[in-house]
């Protein structure tokens, strides 16, 4: 397991060094180049020559790429052209209400899709079946800003079940420890803020968790078929093994290769659609903050976000990959 563990280290580490050496290309590449892009349109040929020898601009590329590289590994994406402030900063004041929103809208679609589609695959060419289809086709033609409207016009405004904007009601005490405000709110013992957080999430990982449920129900209601077809499960099924027994050792573990790697995908692009989600309920976290980023043409900040989500995705990857040898100790020994 170490030696499949590093290998996968090694190839995700050449995935990272790929994409920098695009982002650099990419910001090499600007309209009339970097210094005019942070400039503005008025700015004088001395001030573009300024700011090309404060970035470094003005030497051999190789040395520039590798200012790029060492800039990028200690997280210094310099400052926000929106804010002034160091992009490292916002990034890391605005990550945790993104990751708390993903993560809560992950564990609905996992936690309805994978029974909603074992429950399809089981009772197949049933209303059940016909339903949990149907309901997944549709998941995935609404579009998420569209079903963010709708859940915030219906369930907050008009109901007023739910709060309609931000993480918490205004006001509100906190003792901030990890960003997670539900979380916080458990550690320190501040119930009361820990269950506003949660009510401030509900709306919000609706909308977000709409497509990955559809998603998850689909693929693990074909994941199930194809197992359950298998002869080792009907060599089980002839032994008289307990039907729970059956459905968690031999189809269920079977099943969940593909099913992992959808999640572990769906898990990353959740960041994408967190931008709109996030616009329709004001959420104030990276979504809004890119959102905001290019509109403005803040480079530095775009930069910095790009690199900071594509290592959320190596970093999904490597728990997806490392997911199949535990599921399948025959992925280890072919890798």
């Amino acid at each position: 397991m170490l030696r499949y563990t590093v290998k996968r280290l090694l190839q995700l580490s050449v995935a990272l060094l790929g994409l920098s050496l695009l982002l650099f290309a990419w910001f090499k590449a600007l309209p009339g180049g970097p210094e005019n892009q942070l400039l503005p349109e008025n700015a004088t040929d001395q001030q573009r020559e300024a700011l090309r020898a404060a970035l470094g601009l003005d030497e051999p590329i190789w040395v520039q790429y590798a200012d790029f590289l060492g800039r990028a590994v200690r997280l210094d994406f310099g400052s926000s052209l929106s804010s002034g402030r160091p992009v490292a900063t916002e990034l890391a004041d605005r990550l945790p209400a993104t990751i708390e929103l993903s993560l809560a809208a992950m564990l609905i679609a996992v936690g309805l899709g994978i029974p909603l589609g074992y429950l399809a695959a089981k009772r197949r060419g049933t209303w059940l079946d016909f339903t949990a289809v149907s309901g997944s086709l549709l998941g995935t033609c609404i579009p998420i800003f569209f079903l963010a409207a709708m859940l915030k016009v219906v369930f907050a405004q008009e109901l007023g079940w739910l709060p309609t904007t931000f993480r918490l009601s205004a006001g509100a005490d906190y003792t901030d420890v990890t960003g997670l405000r539900v979380l916080d709110g458990l550690i320190t013992g501040e119930f009361d803020i820990a269950w506003d957080a949660v009510k401030h999430l509900i709306l919000p990982a609706i909308a977000l968790s709409s497509i990955p449920l559809a998603v998850i129900v689909r693929i693990t209601r074909a994941s199930v078929l194809d197992v359950v077809g298998e002869d080792y499960v009907r060599t089980a099924d002839a032994k008289g093994l307990k039907p729970s027994v059956i459905r968690g050792r031999h189809v269920m573990r079977n099943a969940m290769l593909p099913i992992a790697t959808i999640i572990g995908l769906l898990l990353g692009s959740l960041f994408a659609g967190a931008v709109l989600t996030e616009s329709v309920f004001s959420f104030g976290g990276i979504g809004s903050f890119v959102y905001q980023a290019t509109t403005e043409r803040d480079y530095p900040a775009l930069m910095g976000f790009i690199l900071v989500i594509a290592v959320f995705y190596v970093v999904i990857n490597l728990l997806v990959d490392l997911s199949y040898g535990l599921l399948d100790p025959r992925v280890r020994v072919r890798s």
